[in-house]
């Protein structure tokens, strides 16, 4: 009986060692395989804000060409605006019709319905 306990306490000693060493080797790998992804993610990172600038604004002449201008844009383009939509964009070609070009961007608050909230989400994408 004593024999028999001292062989099923020494299968599992070398079966618990077994276990451990194939643990360790897997570890190892899922480790080495970790710190590979985080090398690349941190390389992608280190890259991608190398040129982000959150105070600065974009200099890409690409952004420039976003703008709505004033003067020529017409009812279709005029809706791609924060706020206007077909009324607003015939109203604002009616008013440059009759009382000729726009002269300053700030000018567009005298149609009526676009008032200084519209005006200051759309700003930055306005030209004459």
């Amino acid at each position: 009986m004593l024999i028999k306990f001292i062989l099923i306490l020494m299968m599992t000693m070398f079966g618990w060692l077994n276990f451990a060493s194939a643990n360790s080797t897997d570890y190892t790998a899922w480790k080495a395989q970790q710190q590979q992804q985080d090398a690349r993610l941190k390389q992608q990172t280190a890259s991608a804000s190398a040129n982000h600038y959150l105070s600065k604004p974009s200099l890409d002449p690409a952004a420039s060409a976003d703008k709505i201008h004033l003067n020529t844009a017409s009812v279709e383009q005029l809706q791609q605006l924060h706020g206007i939509g077909l009324k607003k964009a015939e109203a604002i070609v009616a008013y440059r019709n009759k009382h000729g070009k726009f002269k300053n961007i700030e000018e567009i608050q005298l149609i009526k319905g676009i008032g200084a909230a519209i005006f200051n989400k759309n700003k930055a994408r306005l030209a004459l």
